[in-house]
């Protein structure tokens, strides 16, 4: 009994220190400084306010659902998941994936959010439809949802007195004013820049100036700031951040102005990072003749390298904290990271029929891919040293004839590795399965970009396959391994080159998958997903 009590010991004390080392830690955390991006993946079009000494930032989700990420923290480095308070915008073909159509860069584009009045206050820009105005006093409770009578393109908001004014347009900027209860009263054209690409406003009254902080997006970006005594005019410009430095192209720009609990300034924006998104960078702001100074009037931090000191906390010491990406399913409900692709279908999901697996059911009909309904996605997180992994433990036994269901790389062009049950007819013998590798479009991958597939007949044990997709920053290369036993890896496919596409509008991203090209009724069972190593 001592020695087995003496080795039980030994191994819980490994178990312990291999805890302890394998603990994931925020690589933007430098101790007294930060390195950029606060958020290494995919969270554009930054608004960030704070309440008392909690710091509050919503990003643009698309036609992503639950949707609106709201991200809460203490200390501007260190981010947890707060709310997806957007449920659904419509519910028609576009939204359900229906009848050939989609909703790919459309939806939820960038919004505004303020505090007033002990109420948290989020508009959104629906793009394609009439603005949204969501309201809450706990932002991590229910929130009341409102459709108003017109939209308002990437719409800067603010609170004044019983007006409510809201700049916003593209090119050129208006500013509308509404009353208290979000009725609108009139709008005026405030400052005209044709073919500009002036965009993504945010107001703020500070003092006696009413400001404006907006972009002048595309590729490269600047970020300049209006001001003016009336909210309408006349507005004088400065530019805060410029589109080259020394001859080096700027993609630092769009987002949110605000003063931290010490009374010092700061701005998030968001960069162009390539295949993976645009990332949420930290820029200290000072002020001068009654100005914004970014980053003092200086070529930003250079992201993933240069370190910047980090604010100050009062009476809150800074606790490291990781955004989720794994998922044991064991849960009552999704993981926040979690987002499914256009509108989600309750009955096509389940995480209690088969406790600690999440199940995925076959809904329609369909042959392609991004037309499939109830393809779970969760953002990809940039890591410069290794690629980003993304693992699934998948159970197929319980897939008819047709069936798909694996992890995908998606963006415009996208690829996938997954198992498909094979008819009688086609089955090499003793195997009711094939591996398949795709790649595949949305809608515009690139004149050179050709569809493809690879299939390979496999005989899973116990209908239980491994499937991983790996993509490097940097590099943007999408491809896949599998195993049939967890242990033994091998490659399978060619590789997908992937860039930031507009015909999505949003980063790269992982998603989980389980859809019929002939008769609906299959599932597949998830035992994981896992990004680690």
């Amino acid at each position: 009994m001592k020695k087995l009590a003496t080795l039980l010991f030994a191994c819980l004390s490994i178990l312990t220190v291999q805890a302890q080392v394998e603990k994931p830690t925020n690589p933007s955390d430098a101790g007294d400084c930060y390195i950029n991006p606060i958020v290494r993946a995919d969270y554009p079009d930054p608004d960030v306010i704070r309440v008392g000494t909690t710091y509050y930032m919503v990003s643009t989700t698309m036609q992503l659902f639950p949707g609106a990420t709201i991200l809460k923290s203490e200390d501007l480095v260190n981010w947890e998941y707060c709310a997806q308070p957007l449920k659904a915008l419509l519910d028609d073909d576009r939204y359900n994936l229906r009848n050939g159509q989609n909703a790919y860069a459309k939806g939820m584009w960038a919004s505004t959010m303020k505090y007033h009045n002990g109420k948290f206050w989020l508009l959104v820009n629906g793009n394609d439809d009439r603005a949204w105005l969501l309201s809450a006093t706990n932002p991590e409770g229910e929130w009341d949802v409102k459709r108003l009578s017109r939209n308002y393109y990437d719409p800067g908001m603010l609170f004044d007195g019983d007006k409510v004014y809201i700049a916003c347009g593209y090119c050129n900027i208006s500013m509308c004013e509404l009353d208290k209860d979000f009725n609108f009263i009139q709008e005026k054209e405030i400052i005209v820049r044709e073919r500009s690409g002036l965009e993504g406003c945010h107001v703020y009254k500070i003092g006696d100036y009413y400001y404006i902080y907006a972009t002048y997006g595309g590729f490269p970006s600047g970020q300049a700031a209006f001001r003016a005594k009336s909210p309408f005019g006349p507005f004088e410009e400065k530019m805060l951040v410029e589109k080259h430095y020394d001859g080096q192209i700027n993609t630092i720009h769009q987002g949110a102005l605000f003063e931290d609990v010490e009374g010092k300034w700061w701005t998030v924006m968001q960069e162009d990072l390539g295949a993976f998104g645009r990332f949420p960078n930290l820029l200290p702001v000072t002020w001068q003749d009654g100005w914004p100074v970014v980053a003092e009037g200086k070529r930003p931090p250079v992201s993933f390298v240069d370190k910047v000191p980090r604010p100050r906390i009062q009476n809150n010491p800074s606790t490291q904290k990781v955004l989720p990406t794994s998922d044991d399913f064991s849960g009552k409900e999704l993981g926040m990271q979690w987002q499914w692709n256009h509108n989600p279908v309750p009955s096509a999901w389940s995480l209690t029929e088969r406790p600690g697996w999440l199940r995925l059911k076959t809904t329609g009909i369909s042959q392609e891919l991004h037309q499939a309904q109830g393809m779970l996605t969760q953002r990809i997180f940039a890591d410069p040293e290794r690629p980003s992994l993304g693992t699934v433990r998948v159970d197929v036994k319980d897939l008819k004839e047709g069936d798909r269901a694996g992890i995908c790389i998606f963006q415009d062009p996208y690829a996938y590795i997954c198992v498909e049950k094979t008819s009688s007819k086609g089955r090499t013998k003793g195997s009711a399965y094939q591996l398949v590798w795709r790649q595949d479009k949305v809608r515009n991958a690139g004149r050179d970009f050709e569809a493809a597939e690879k299939v390979l007949p496999i005989k899973p044990k116990k209908g239980i396959v491994y499937l991983r997709g790996a993509i490097k920053y940097g590099e943007n290369k999408a491809h896949f391994l599998y195993s049939l036993d967890g242990k033994k890896w091998e490659p399978f496919g060619g590789e997908t080159p992937q860039t930031f596409n507009l015909s999505v509008f949003v980063g790269s991203r992982f998603g989980i998958f389980c859809y019929a090209t002939k008769q609906a009724g299959g599932y597949a069972d998830f035992d994981w997903f896992s990004t680690e190593p």
